[in-house]
């Protein structure tokens, strides 16, 4: 598939990264995925960092889990203003990323000498002593609730249409308001995740963005 394939549909439905076919299923919506790697019938090979060959206003709805963190954070207002534009009015942008403030991240991951997370082994890549940096594909940036609304509320996302609604709060408090999953299936939730069912906490930023 390219993206001239659905660039004239009514209907465009947009997932960031490889597509598991669960998402698919259990939204029932066609969802198109965007691979760094795969082009194949559900599948759309491109780089998020790079512009989008569909028209302005087009795109119903785009999802992105566990994704952005693998994004260098200076490059990702250009990424996200890029699927704003992409974006039909009332169109929904649903973000979601490790929510570096929940215990089962932060327990595992690799600290300095004054606590600040350097390294998630479960996120994927290695940890390059030499230069101080993730390489090989890990998290390169460790969201919690500030990082992530300052990156927000630089984008052309306006603050009012920013719903957030999973994560920690500034006083590490829980705070979880209600999913729709229909819209996009996120497995990171303590309604899909074991890990964080018992106590029931969040362990994803979960995010609606509306345009």
């Amino acid at each position: 598939m390219k993206f001239e394939d659905i660039i004239d549909n009514d209907k465009i439905f947009l997932y960031c990264g490889w597509l598991p076919r669960d998402r698919r299923d259990y939204t029932n919506i066609p969802f198109v995925g965007l691979s760094l790697y795969e082009e194949n019938e559900t599948h759309i090979q491109h780089d998020i960092t790079r512009p989008m060959p569909l028209k302005d206003n087009t795109v119903d709805i785009v999802q992105s889990e566990d994704v952005m963190e693998h994004i260098e954070y200076s490059m990702l207002k250009k990424s996200i203003d890029e699927i704003f534009r992409v974006l039909k009015p009332g169109g929904l942008f649903r973000l979601s990323m490790p929510d570096y403030k929940c215990d089962v991240l932060y327990n595992r991951s690799e600290k300095d000498g004054n606590g600040n997370i350097i390294f998630d082994n479960g996120g994927g890549g290695r940890y390059d002593r030499t230069n101080e940096k993730v390489v090989g594909g890990g998290h390169v940036w460790f969201p919690v609730f500030s990082s992530v609304k300052s990156l927000l509320e630089s984008t052309h996302f306006s603050n009012d249409k920013i719903n957030y609604l999973h994560y920690y709060d500034e006083n590490d408090k829980p705070i979880m308001n209600k999913i729709d999953y229909s819209k996009g299936y996120i497995r990171r939730t303590p309604d899909h995740d074991d890990r964080v069912k018992n106590p029931s906490r969040p362990m994803s930023i979960v995010v609606d963005l509306y345009k």
